[in-house]
């Protein structure tokens, strides 16, 4: 037998929020992450609160409140800190680079853990019965994850000698630019916190070119042979960043069915005391 349930999305910019409660929260930084997902569900509502996006919508019976918050680390904490109806669980959600060799793209990291790579002294314990679940919904898909710490930096890690850096400083395996700033946020509204990220790139994947070369290539096609290189780096990026995304549909549905049941509590509750 399955209750009603609402989940919250977040994504980093908004004006206005619901204050009704929420169950769940997931938390995006770009709407490149969430875009399939929210093809899945219907959306009612949208509006902003402060630079945040959000989006109220429906999905087997339940309301969301989906939320984009933007890049980084200010904006993501400044969306999951804005949340006037504390969500029992909040999630980030999205992309990550990998710090290890055996994490390639595609693989699912489930984060223990965060840090922050400005100030390692707080790290953010992850809730256990939330990694049961995540654990459990990718089992039942077949995927490929892991548990580990994930670090959150302030800028975008390409260099295999700065991911080694980070790898060897903090013991994380994964590196993003939110996750940490979203479970300072749901701590401080009291939300249960967890990270359910997808890796894009791997730890020897080129530092991408200079992006104004993919904006402006229309008014430079008077230097095309030499941006050719450039051009074909980033269509190979963005295809396996777009591959990698899509990973993230089903761990998100079936997560989100989990979360539904009716004694989801019960089924997890053994885990939220794991170390």
């Amino acid at each position: 037998m399955s209750i009603p349930f609402k989940i919250c999305l977040i994504y980093t910019s908004t004006d206005q929020m619901s204050k009704e409660k929420y169950t769940l929260c997931f938390v995006f930084a770009m709407g490149v992450e969430s875009r399939r997902f929210l093809k899945r569900v219907e959306i009612r509502k949208r509006w902003k609160v402060g630079h945040a996006t959000h989006r109220e919508v429906f999905f087997e019976g339940g309301e969301f409140l989906v939320i984009r918050s933007g890049i980084g680390f200010q904006k993501a904490l400044a969306a999951s800190k804005n949340v006037n109806s504390c969500p029992d669980y909040m999630l980030s959600v999205g992309t990550c680079g990998a710090l290890v060799h055996d994490l390639t793209p595609g693989d699912i990291v489930l984060a223990s853990e965060t840090i922050y790579s400005e100030d390692p002294r707080v790290r953010v314990k992850c809730s256990g019965r939330l990694l049961a679940a995540s654990e459990a919904v990718c089992s039942k898909l077949g995927l490929n994850f892991r548990v580990a710490p994930i670090v959150t930096s302030d800028r975008a890690v390409f260099l295999r000698s700065e991911r080694e850096k980070l790898k060897l400083r903090f013991g994380a395996e994964a590196v993003d630019m939110e996750s940490h700033a979203i479970g300072v946020g749901a701590a401080s509204i009291g939300s249960s916190f967890g990270v359910i990220r997808v890796v894009s790139d791997g730890i020897d994947s080129p530092p991408l070119p200079d992006r104004s070369i993919i904006k402006n290539w229309r008014n430079r096609l008077h230097k095309l042979p030499e941006n050719i290189g450039p051009l074909f780096a980033w269509w190979k990026f963005l295809k396996s960043f777009n591959a990698s995304i899509k990973k993230l549909d089903g761990p998100l549905i079936e997560l989100t069915r989990t979360i539904h049941k009716s004694n989801f509590r019960d089924t997890f509750q053994t885990w939220n005391k794991r170390p």
